[in-house]
């Protein structure tokens, strides 16, 4: 298996590196081409229990993440869509507290393929900040930090379960080694990368993309128990789905770009 992962890897990274050297354009390219794996993969986790909505559903983040490039390129009107996508999720969670229904289900998957497409397209503009890859990579490589520390420090040190019925394989003891190393990366990357933020700013970078990174994982954990699957696919061997390797991405991106624009000029 391991062998399957590092293989798989060194086709994927090329890709997603020559995307971000090549600039904004190939990075949009590349978002929606995942977007649009995604929702295929939300809408066959989502088939079991809802029916028909699936050819609806696997749309929704291509669309998203259309309109989320065009708009982050040439405007800050997000939160309309934010909102929209916001308050479909609290209708989800909501529309029956107890069971899970089909209403339900497909309710969540629509709001998780919105959720991912507009969190997602937050990279085209991320890139494009001083034409520059500097944040880019940032939120990549703070979101590779928190995932391997949490994945290994949960593995080593973790007793404590952080969300049972979500996802039993995750740990307090691993999510907070998560996020001080997200944190530690981001203040890092500062310094390293030149950022034009004071390193306890690039620290806080840090904190709030690792910790949003955690939830994003978890979202889609709770997504793929709801759907009683342990993967959202195949298309990665060794790595499972396109879904799968974005899941603490697409926060991470959202979070980096609209703390950049916070901090600066």
């Amino acid at each position: 298996m391991l062998k399957v992962r590092i293989i798989s890897a060194a086709v994927g990274l090329p890709i997603v590196i020559g995307a971000i050297l090549l600039g904004t354009s190939a990075v949009g390219i590349l978002i929606i081409f995942a977007s649009v794996i995604a929702g295929v993969e939300i809408a066959q986790m989502s088939t079991p229990r809802v029916g028909n909505i699936n050819i609806f559903t696997a749309v929704i983040p291509f669309g998203m993440a259309i309109a989320g490039i065009l708009i982050g390129l040439g405007s800050s009107d997000w939160w309309l869509l934010v909102l929209v996508f916001g308050a479909a999720g609290i209708t989800a969670l909501t529309f029956e507290s107890m069971r899970i229904t089909q209403s339900r289900t497909a309710l969540i998957a629509i709001f998780i393929a919105g959720y991912f497409g507009v969190l997602l397209a937050h990279g085209a503009p991320l890139r494009a900040i001083d034409d520059t890859y500097d944040w880019l990579l940032t939120a990549i490589l703070v979101t590779f930090a928190t995932d391997t520390l949490s994945y290994f420090f949960g593995t080593w040190l973790g007793t404590h379960r952080l969300l049972p019925l979500i996802s039993p394989a995750k740990t307090w003891e691993g999510a907070l080694a998560g996020i001080v190393g997200g944190t530690g990366a981001g203040a890092g990357l500062t310094i390293l990368l030149g950022l034009p933020v004071e390193t306890s700013e690039g620290a806080l970078i840090g904190l709030v993309t690792s910790m949003a990174a955690v939830l994003g994982d978890l979202i889609e954990s709770g997504f793929k128990r709801l759907s009683r699957v342990k993967e959202s696919g195949t298309i990665i061997p060794g790595h499972g789905g396109v879904l799968d390797r974005i899941d603490s991405l697409a926060p991470s991106l959202a979070v980096v770009y609209w703390m950049a624009i916070w901090l600066t000029p």
